[in-house]
């Protein structure tokens, strides 16, 4: 035990006193009462109040001393997540169909897929405490642009600043976006929780799934999860060509042939990556998206053993001393009156 204000204790020194007081009390008082009715006072009654104010009285001069004792508490270690987010940055994640808080209007004025995704990024990033996060960005193949990091403010610095206008890879490949994230989660210890975020459009270049399927497979023998999150309709839209400055469509994609190219969103693709590796699938456009990722992470991780620490702590005796005397004082003035 120890005590952070100790020098209060002095004050126990008018424990004598109030002693003292209390049988000149109970003397004088019984005198007087054996004076008139020749009757005498009990002294359980006068033992019993001025115990029960005594211990009132060293009780509150205890709590004033703040006593504490250490014990040793089990805890759970943000810190022992690693989170590798991939963004789409295909052709297809320009299509403007997704809209913008007016919070993420501040940030980007242009409400495609894309900037939907960045701003999805950023609201995660935002409620971690403590966990690694990485950033890749991908297309037909993966690249890391975040090593895994706590530096927030460096991971929402460039997110921020991707330039969309010079995003001209088209098509994606997710098996890709798969190994990209694997790669960087490859040489963490085993005693950490690692998850890979996916947000896309779910389209996939190869038209293959059995690429991702496998590599989704290798995640979870690896013991990665997978959370992915959707983002665009699922009808076919157009994928607008703006200017320079982003402020006028210009034109809108076409393939070879001259056709207009239409995109949408692929939910099913996502559902089985997520589905394989033990994570869940989102859309974007959900109330509370990615509150909803962060919490489902940590629920998992908590009922990991080896996320949990043990550290030591101290526990404040000051409010159990305080109720003490409360107590005893109620129970000294009702002992007195009767």
């Amino acid at each position: 035990m120890a005590l952070e204000n100790s020098y209060y204790l002095w004050l126990l020194l008018l424990l004598p006193i109030f002693i003292s007081c209390a049988i000149y009390s109970y003397r004088s008082s019984n005198a007087w009462l054996y004076k008139f009715s020749g009757r005498s006072k009990k002294i359980s009654s006068c033992v019993t109040t001025t115990s029960c104010l005594c211990l009132a009285l060293a009780a509150l001069i205890l709590s004033l001393s703040e006593p504490k004792v250490q014990y040793t508490r089990t805890v759970f270690n943000r810190g022992g997540i690693d989170i590798a987010i991939g963004i789409d940055v295909s052709k297809s994640m320009l299509a403007e169909d997704e809209t913008l808080s007016a919070e993420g209007k501040k940030l980007f004025t242009i409400p495609n897929r894309l900037n939907r995704s960045r701003y999805c990024a950023l609201n995660l990033i935002a409620g971690l405490r403590g966990e690694r996060i990485g950033v890749f960005l991908f297309a037909s193949r993966g690249v890391e642009v975040i090593p895994l990091t706590i530096d927030y403010g460096y991971c929402q610095y460039l997110l921020k600043h991707i330039n969309d206008t010079t995003i001209t890879i088209p098509g994606s490949d997710l098996n890709q976006a798969i190994l990209t994230g694997k790669a960087m989660l490859e040489n963490i210890s085993f005693r950490k929780i690692k998850v890979i975020v996916l947000i896309s459009d779910g389209e996939d270049i190869t038209n293959d799934p059995t690429a991702f399927i496998e590599s989704s497979r290798q995640a979870l023998s690896q013991g990665i999860s997978i959370y992915t999150v959707g983002t665009g309709m699922g009808r076919g839209v157009l994928i607008p060509i703006r200017d320079a400055r982003g402020i006028t469509i210009r034109d809108y994609y076409r393939d070879e042939d001259g056709t207009y190219l239409k995109t949408r969103l692929v939910q099913d693709t996502l559902k089985t990556i997520a589905s394989l590796t033990g994570g869940a699938y989102y859309r974007v456009s959900e109330q509370n998206c990615e509150e909803k990722i962060v919490s489902t992470i940590l629920h998992r991780a908590r009922t990991v053993e080896y996320t949990k620490v043990k550290e030591r702590a101290w526990f404040y005796l000051s409010p159990i001393l305080l109720i003490l005397s409360v107590l005893m004082f109620a129970i000294g003035i009702i002992s007195n009156q009767r």
